[in-house]
C-alpha cells in the first residue's frame, strides 16, 4: 500500500503539470487564435506521462510515511478506475476487430485505382486495404500496425474523382504521419489520468490538431494534384453528404462540427510566413522550457526530501533543560 500511495502521489504531480500545459495550449490556440504545430500538443501528451523532476528528489520516498486513510482510498479508487477503463478499451477494440470481419473489401476499380494513385503521390510504400463499412463517419482510418480505410459506400460513390482523390489523400496522410498511433497512445495516457477531466479535453484537442496537421500536409504532399479550393470543397461536400445520409437527427452533423471544419479549412488555406512561423515556434519552445523548469522547481516541494528536511536544524530526541 505504501508503494501504491507513492505511485498515486506521483500521478497527481504528473497530471497537474500536464493540466497546466494543456490550459496554456488551449488558451493559445482557441483564445489567441495562434496556430500550433503538432509537436506542441505532443509535448503535452509527454507531460501527462513522465515527470520532470529536480535531480535531488526521489519520485518514491524511501521513508515509511503515514499516509491518510482517505489518500489510501483514493489510491485504490484510481487503480480500480484504470482497470475499468482498460477493460472497456480492450472490449471496444475486440468488438471493432470483430466488426471488421463483417465488412467487405472494396471491389470498385475506380476507387481502388484512385487509392493506388494517391498512395504513390503521398509517398506510402503499401496501398492500404479498402473496406465498405457502416460506421458513423463516411470514411476513416483504422489499425495501427496494419492500417485500413473504412468507407461508407452510399456516400463515397457519390464523390467525383477529384473529390475522391482529395478525401483519400487526407486519410493516407493520417497513415503517413502516424496520427492513429499517437491517438492510441493518448488513449492510454487518459486511462492513467482518468480522474483528471483536463486530460480528456487534451485528448479531444489533440485529435483536432491531428486533423489540422493532416490538412496542411495533404496539400503539401499532393504535389499540385488538387488546389486548396478543391480540397476545402471536398471536405464540405463530404460533410453535406454525411448530414443527408444520417439515419436520425441524433447522428446528424451538428453546428460544432461545421465550426471545427471551418477552422480546419481556414488554417490549412491560410497564407503562412516563414518568419512568423519561426517566431511562434521559438515562443512555444520557451513556453515548454518554462513549464519544465516550473515542474522541476515544484518537485522540490512535492517529493522527498521535502523542504522541512532541508532546514539545517537538528533536533535531539532527548529533553534539555
Amino acid at each position: 500500500m505504501q508503494i501504491l500511495g507513492n505511485i498515486f502521489n506521483a500521478m497527481i504531480f504528473i497530471s497537474a503539470i500536464g493540466s497546466i500545459f494543456t490550459v496554456l495550449s488551449l488558451f493559445i490556440h482557441h483564445v489567441l487564435r495562434c496556430p500550433l504545430p503538432l509537436w506542441f500538443p505532443l509535448c503535452g501528451m509527454i507531460l501527462f506521462c513522465f515527470p520532470f523532476l529536480s535531480s535531488d528528489v526521489f519520485l518514491i520516498s524511501p521513508e515509511v510515511q503515514e499516509w491518510l486513510n482517505g489518500f489510501y482510498i483514493a489510491s485504490v479508487i484510481w487503480m480500480c478506475g484504470c482497470g475499468v477503463f482498460l477493460i472497456y478499451d480492450t472490449i471496444r477494440f475486440m468488438l471493432a476487430k470483430r466488426a471488421m470481419k463483417d465488412y467487405h473489401l472494396c471491389n470498385s476499380d475506380r476507387i481502388n485505382d484512385i487509392c493506388s494513385q494517391c498512395t504513390a503521390v503521398i509517398g506510402l510504400k503499401k496501398v492500404p486495404l479498402l473496406y465498405w463499412g457502416t460506421l458513423e463517419q463516411p470514411i476513416c482510418v483504422t489499425g495501427v500496425i496494419r492500417p485500413a480505410i473504412i468507407m461508407n459506400k452510399t456516400i463515397i460513390e457519390q464523390l467525383t474523382d477529384t473529390e475522391l482523390f482529395t478525401v483519400l489523400s487526407h486519410e493516407l496522410t493520417h497513415i503517413k504521419r502516424k496520427h492513429i498511433l499517437c491517438e492510441r497512445i493518448f488513449d492510454y495516457v487518459c486511462i492513467l489520468n482518468w480522474l483528471n477531466p483536463i486530460s480528456w479535453i487534451a485528448r479531444n484537442d489533440f485529435s483536432l490538431h491531428c486533423e489540422i496537421d493532416c490538412d496542411c500536409n495533404s496539400l503539401k504532399l499532393s504535389q499540385g494534384k488538387f488546389t486548396e479550393t478543391e480540397y476545402a470543397s471536398a471536405i464540405v461536400r463530404l460533410l453535406e453528404l454525411s448530414a443527408v445520409q444520417a439515419p436520425n437527427s441524433r447522428k446528424r452533423i451538428g453546428v460544432l462540427r461545421f465550426a471545427l471544419t471551418k477552422q480546419r479549412i481556414k488554417r490549412s488555406t491560410a497564407k503562412t510566413s516563414k518568419i512568423k512561423d519561426k517566431l511562434i515556434s521559438a515562443a512555444l519552445i520557451v513556453l515548454l522550457i518554462l513549464t519544465i523548469a516550473f515542474s522541476t522547481q515544484f518537485s522540490r516541494e512535492h517529493f522527498y526530501p521535502y523542504p522541512a528536511y532541508n532546514t539545517g536544524t537538528e533536533y535531539s530526541a532527548g529533553y534539555h533543560e
